[in-house]
């Protein structure tokens, strides 16, 4: 299965991403002498920049997940196998004070290899799936919060069946 992230969820962060560095940029830009405020400026240029060049990485990045793991292609790509995963991470940010909307963010690690993909991946539940059940395969131990994120995303951890297996759909 191949997973992207959609254009339409991406547009919104290169357009907050170009607008601030336009905005931080153009203020250094036309500074006549250096401030301390104009350093300050400076530093949000430079994380608007970064911020640009992660949206450009998740535009540019595929996931491949088939049998033997999952697999980032693309600025940066790393691999993980299923039976390699020593960690698993799920959190949720909300975007509203009464955590009706927001997204998840997943950290998969396997050796020295870690992977961060959010609820936003075209195929993410797929993904939560198949780490539910590499967690049972693989004996982890999950924080509470992980665990709590994993059942209300639909994955119950705990309950994966044991030595499920990890098929391609």
């Amino acid at each position: 299965m191949i997973c992207h992230y959609p254009v339409k969820t991406l547009i919104g962060d290169y357009l907050r991403g170009g607008i601030g560095l336009a905005a931080t940029g153009g203020l250094v830009g036309f500074a006549s002498m250096i401030t301390v405020i104009q350093y300050i400026i400076a530093a949000a240029a430079i994380m608007f920049a970064g911020f640009l060049l992660r949206t450009w990485q998740r535009h540019r990045t595929h996931y491949v997940l088939d049998d033997i793991g999952v697999q980032a292609i693309g600025p940066f790509g790393r691999a993980i196998r299923w039976s390699d995963i020593s960690g698993l991470g799920l959190r949720y940010f909300s975007t509203r004070r009464d955590r009706k909307d927001g997204w998840f963010q997943l950290t998969i690690r396997g050796g020295f290899t870690k992977m961060s993909i959010d609820s936003n991946l075209d195929g993410f539940d797929e993904v939560l799936r198949r780490c539910a059940i590499a967690s049972h395969n693989n004996g982890l131990e999950l924080k509470d919060g992980t665990v709590e994120n994993f059942a209300a995303a639909g994955f119950p951890v705990r309950d994966a069946a044991p030595d499920q297996p990890v098929r391609a759909c």
